[in-house]
């Protein structure tokens, strides 16, 4: 293929590097960046990309070609017809998605036909149309047709079972079969193997179950089982009545047309039908027996297993004398008649023989018992470092006095510890991790503890770009008394740190190659760490739904190249909110907006927000990056009402942020507004200017176990107006053991100057001091100083559950000095569900003044920081 494709192009002048593919690839730097020297590696990532099927080279003297082979890539997928059956639903099962290559054999119309059919037949549209049409386009693309004819519900009825002696309700039961229900087939085709256990059960050890199919009926009575599944089976018994309402009201919301059909006497019912080989049913007793219940002697013989002939017989015959052996009774004899399908086994058990022993209880002779407590003796030695420890018993029969002497022989061994990890080097983030592990010295050996010190050994050369690094481990033994002690030394050979290398993008349509450029955090040196803040500026752009960052590793060069995919996010958006919380209530929210404008993470919103205390309309434009990885900017035009405790305030204004990137999630930067505040039939033209200080860091995009957000805001206020006004808050969350977080924050707030009522403090509801009512400290006309500190502790109760306790402590005052006085202060605690977005929560909040009166309550979404 490839040799034909270059055929055509003989008077074609090449570039060092030509891209050649099957059908057109996504946008991508590709040929900017191959060359001659770095194909090698660089054709290796490109394998990676999901949607690349092979790659194939074709190198001349002054020119390489590569040739890529792409999959199909499914576009779109059309159901029509689908009332029954979500397009979502029909995606899940078929394990689909628009937009993922198609790689699947297997994907052809009969197939997706009959996968289909068999998800409908599954929710009881057994008389189910489809079909497929699949239509493929010359640019690699596959749009997938999907027409269905649903027909009508089927409900089960009740089973068929040819050839069967038992009853047809005795049978319905033992495999679950409840009239009424919504007919399941694959249900019924995996039953048979529930039957086939009942038949064996019953003594019928010869029987075959197969499943023929299903018989369809119309029935022309009113068929009640569709509003209570099951009801009549279950007696009186008031929760299985109750799941069978439930169940017929699943039934009425999830089918109505069939559900009030079949209560009018035009119901559609389907039965399965299974063929029974009965064969012949055994009996078998056991006469003479005491020890061993009946069930549990058929289980020993293991004849309900096997067929019934003299071998088995005397198999089984042997088994229950071992049985009856190992609990004590060594004199028992066993023989057995069988006529015509009745077996008689004839057991004299004898008398049972006890044990004794050092440190064994005179007790009744049983062999599992002595084996739990040999394994008890040798777990318990090994718990306490002898790890080689083993042991086996010894028995001797006393026949004449009915006794069995039990003798414990265990071979001790060392006892073998860990005593010290010791680093040879002085790379201080190396001696931290030694630090880490060696706190958990000494410990009895354990391969495991080995192991996780060297995968973080591994994790920090990676980390750190030492691709080539190694080390070295020698194990200093020493023998004191009854333990030998494990001392593991490292030698650490880190090689040379790799370079940086060239950067693949893929996936990027709309987006400008310089704004990825700009996002890519690069560097001379290589390590994880500039992946992960290239991932989190460009997930936290907003212009992508997907980004995957995969690397090469060049050996020879000692460099690391990446592939970075993309994919893009919709460029319109459009989103609608309700939500609610204890002080705000009923909260509305409607945003329209666009992004990536112009290829750069460029966006602009239009937002209009609206709940019992404030209203806010919002214009914003703001850039991630503005023609650097280093700035970014915001700017609103922005209509706000809000509703205080002891005043109402309308604010238009215009306010712009360029911002800084310092590194490290650190920001810095100016601010400029301008604002025009009503308050109290008082107005006020206000400009603001001043600087800010922001930081925010996680170890996790998606789901931090440590969170830092850190902001300072200083501004100076002119106009109708004089003041200043600083504004520091710091809010972390720290892991505290495996499961459960510690969460705080501490906040401090200054004026100066004739400060309107508006941009003074006052604390008091659902974010800072939830013991006491909105805007309740610092009243009636705010104060000039405040400071604030919450602690949060989050332990997990059943997940997603989890329980918070917590503290608020805070204080306004309008000099700083008094700050330390009359300090408000509440207890509470919370109970939650764990999101990605954060908790959602129930707290519960006392105050220290007559809290047994005065608690309050919230509920509320997310973190408040």
């Amino acid at each position: 293929m490839l040799l034909a494709l270059v055929m055509l192009f003989p008077l074609i002048v090449f570039a060092e590097v030509q891209i050649l593919s099957n059908y057109p690839l996504k946008k991508n730097n590709f040929e900017q960046v191959i060359n001659m020297k770095n194909y090698k590696e660089l054709v290796e990532a490109i394998k990676n990309i999901e949607e690349v099927k092979d790659v194939y080279l074709m190198e001349e003297e002054d020119r390489l070609i590569i040739y890529i082979e792409r999959y199909f890539i499914l576009r779109n997928v059309y159901v029509r017809g689908n009332r029954g059956v979500s397009k979502e639903d029909i995606l899940f099962h078929l394990g689909l998605r628009e937009g993922m290559p198609v790689r699947d054999e297997e994907f052809d119309s009969v197939t997706l036909q009959e996968r289909i059919e068999r998800i409908y037949m599954d929710k009881g549209f057994l008389d189910v149309e489809v079909n497929v049409l699949i239509k493929k386009s010359q640019d690699g693309y596959v749009d997938v047709y999907i027409d269905v004819e649903e027909g009508p519900v089927y409900f089960t009825e009740g089973g068929v079972y040819k050839g069967a002696t038992l009853p047809s309700k005795l049978l319905d039961l033992k495999i679950g079969l409840v009239k009424g229900r919504v007919f399941k087939e694959s249900f019924y085709r995996e039953s048979i193997f529930t039957l086939q256990d009942f038949y064996t059960k019953e003594g019928f050890w010869d029987s075959f179950v197969y499943y023929e199919g299903m018989e369809k009926l119309r029935l022309n009575r009113p068929f009640l089982h569709v509003l209570a599944p099951g009801y009549r089976d279950m007696g009186r018994r008031p929760l299985r009545i109750l799941g069978a309402l439930l169940e017929g009201a699943s039934n009425l919301f999830g089918y109505p047309q069939n559900t009030l059909s079949a209560l009018f006497g035009r119901s559609y019912v389907a039965r399965p039908v299974f063929r029974v080989f009965e064969g012949r049913k055994y009996q078998v007793s056991f006469e003479g027996a005491n020890f061993f219940n009946r069930e549990k002697l058929l289980e020993i013989t293991q004849l309900r297993e096997k067929s019934v002939d003299p071998f088995s017989l005397e198999e089984a015959k042997e088994n229950l004398l071992k049985a009856y052996r190992r609990k004590g009774f060594f004199d028992a004899e066993i023989d057995y008649k069988a006529e015509e399908g009745n077996i008689t086994f004839f057991v004299r058990e004898g008398e049972r023989y006890k044990m004794f022993g050092e440190d064994i209880p005179e007790l009744f002779y049983d062999e599992d018992r002595i084996e739990s407590i040999l394994n008890e003796r040798i777990e318990a030695l090994k718990s306490k470092g002898y790890i080689l420890a083993s042991g086996k018993v010894e028995k001797q029969l006393i026949k004449e006095d009915k006794k069995v002497k039990v003798i414990f022989v265990i071979d001790v061994g060392k006892k073998h510890i860990i005593t010290n990890f010791v680093y040879l080097g002085k790379d201080k983030e190396l001696k931290d991790i030694f630090k880490k592990h060696s706190r958990k010295l000494p410990a009895v050996f354990n391969g495991k503890l080995v192991e996780a010190l060297n995968l973080d050994i591994q994790r920090y050369l990676l980390k750190k770009g030492f691709m080539d690094g190694r080390y070295e481990a020698s194990v200093e033994i020493k023998e004191e008394g009854d333990s030998i002690k494990y001392t593991y030394i490292y030698q650490i050979h880190e090689g040379p740190a790799y370079k940086v290398g060239q950067t693949l993008y893929y996936g990027y349509n709309k987006t400008a190659l310089r704004e990825l450029e700009y996002m890519t955090v690069g560097g001379k040196r290589y390590s994880e760490a500039i992946d992960y803040a290239t991932f989190e500026n460009m997930i936290n752009s907003g212009i992508f739904t997907g980004v995957s960052i995969k690397t090469q590793v060049d050996h020879e060069n000692r460099e690391v190249h990446r592939l970075i995919q993309v994919s893009e996010d919709q460029r319109g958006v459009l989103d609608l909110s309700l939500g609610y919380n204890t002080e705000e209530k009923i909260t509305l929210e409607a945003f329209l907006g666009a992004k990536n404008l112009f290829g750069v993470s460029m966006s602009s919103g239009l937002r209009y927000r609206r709940s019992a205390k404030r209203e806010l309309y919002d214009l914003s434009l703001q850039d991630d990056f503005v023609f650097s990885r280093k700035y970014w900017i915001k700017s609103n035009l922005f209509k706000n009402y809000e509703e205080h405790k002891s005043y109402n305030l309308d604010s238009y204004g215009f306010s712009l942020q360029p911002g800084y990137r310092l590194g490290g999630g650190a920001s810095v930067g100016p601010i400029f507004s301008l604002l025009r505040n009503r308050v109290d039939g008082r107005i006020f033209n206000i400009r603001k200017q001043g600087l800010f200080f922001l930081r925010s860091l996680r170890d996790d995009p998606y789901s931090p176990r440590r969170f830092q957000y850190n902001s300072i805001n200083f501004s100076f206020a002119e106009g109708d107006a004089h003041y200043r006004k600083l504004d520091f808050s710091n809010f972390y969350i720290l892991p505290a053991g495996v499961e459960n977080k510690i969460s705080f924050k501490l906040a401090l707030g200054a004026v100066w100057g004739d400060a309107p009522i508006f941009d003074r403090f006052f604390l008091g509801g659902l974010r800072d001091l939830r013991g006491y009512s909105f805007e309740e400290v610092g009243q009636p006309k705010g104060g000039r100083y405040y400071s604030f500190g919450r602690l949060e502790f989050t332990f997990p109760i059943r997940e997603p559950i989890i329980g918070i306790l917590f503290t608020d402590a805070g204080s306004v005052k309008d000099r700083f000095e008094d700050l330390s006085k009359e300090i408000k202060w509440n207890v509470g605690s919370s109970l939650g569900v764990d999101t990605p977005i954060g908790p959602i929560r129930l707290d519960v909040a006392f105050p220290k003044e007559k809290w047994h009166k005065n608690y309050k309550v919230y509920l509320s979404v997310g973190y408040y920081y």
